[in-house]
């Protein structure tokens, strides 16, 4: 590797004109045909090298990161988490050029999952899904740095990176009420005490009834898991009540496949008998008959950022949590009416 004299005798000047020239001391002018013939023979003879590599080595970093889904009832073929999870890739990806990262995804309920945290030292992880807090502690357990993407909120001083459901589904159903529904019906998970700590649809369902002066009706709520399958069965289970609301909100998409499938069975169409709308706008919503109107989430910008949230957390050291929050959209297709009041 050059050395300073090595340049001066290649240049034929000074080695102290060679430093100055080098270090670009502001205090001495040299004409543009030494500092052109000094530079050159730098970069031939390889005097640069070594702060090229000084600064790789500064900036490379060795990290081991995860995505882990928590939910208990869905899987990385959710087309919201599927979604998502491009966006983390894409990112990871990106990323490695200035880290060398190994990108890990898991499920928690795989029966490899414990052992999995047990041998492997990661240095962070970005969480996926509805979760407990008993979860959550035991990932802390094992994991220093923790990041959750998704669309509600979780604290327990975890950085987050959301899209509010709670204020998203107070439009959906302000949307509903702007076309003169008044009975609206829920189908979606409503969490129970001391079980799932970040799933607030329910809360803007009811928030957005507060608000318009209209009371709870317990017969218009179908509590069920967010799959097609529990969508279909809440509908029948709500039909079979008797009493019919004029709209729905469906905390997600593949919930409002089944909702759609079953009021088609029993004669009910929409959007002339029941306005229906939905949550996250997959791919799919689109095309169905009729296409759905639905809230859209950036899901694979969720999952850009959380990457790089966490990596900043990682880095940097901070200490404290911080919230980072992606807009949401009303997406007005076919599948809602407006109704006469009341």
């Amino acid at each position: 590797m050059a050395r300073l004299k090595d340049i001066a005798k290649e240049t034929g000047l000074s080695i102290s004109t060679v430093s100055r020239i080098l270090s670009n001391d502001p205090n001495r002018s040299f004409s543009d045909e030494a500092i052109a013939k000094v530079q050159e023979a730098a970069g031939r003879l390889g005097y640069f090298e070594k702060y090229r590599m000084r600064s790789k080595a500064l900036t490379t970093m060795r990290l081991s990161i995860a995505c882990i889904l928590t939910s208990d009832h869905e899987t990385y073929l959710s087309p919201f988490f599927a979604a998502l999870l491009e966006g983390v890739q894409e990112e990871v990806f990106r990323q490695s050029s200035r880290n060398a990262l190994t990108f890990h995804t898991l499920y928690v309920k795989d029966p490899s999952f414990p052992a999995f945290l047990e041998t492997t030292n990661l240095d962070g992880a970005i969480i996926l899904g509805r979760t407990t807090i008993d979860t959550i502690q035991r990932l802390k357990r094992s994991i220093p740095t923790l990041l959750y993407a998704g669309v509600n909120r979780l604290g327990n001083g975890v950085d987050e990176v959301i899209c509010d459901a709670e204020s998203a589904t107070k439009e959906a159903v302000e949307h509903l009420l702007a076309l003169g529904h008044r009975a609206i019906g829920f189908i979606g998970h409503i969490p129970q005490k001391d079980e799932t700590i970040n799933e607030h649809r329910f809360n803007g369902y009811l928030g957005a009834l507060r608000k318009a002066g209209i009371e709870y009706d317990d017969s218009l709520v179908v509590n069920t898991i967010l799959t097609a399958t529990g969508g279909y069965q809440a509908t029948k289970t709500l039909i079979s009540r008797g009493k019919i609301p004029t709209a729905i909100f469906c905390s997600n998409d593949t919930v409002a496949m089944g909702v759609l499938k079953a009021l088609d069975e029993a004669g009910i169409h929409v959007p002339n008998d029941l306005s229906l709308i939905g949550f996250d706008n997959i791919e799919a919503t689109a095309f169905t008959k009729p296409a759905l109107t639905t809230i859209d989430i950036p899901k694979r910008d969720l999952g850009r950022l959380a990457v790089k949230t966490l990596l900043d957390r990682i880095e940097s050291k901070r200490t404290f949590p911080i919230s980072v929050r992606l807009p949401f959209t009303l997406i007005r297709r076919e599948s809602c009416k407006e109704v006469a009041d009341e």
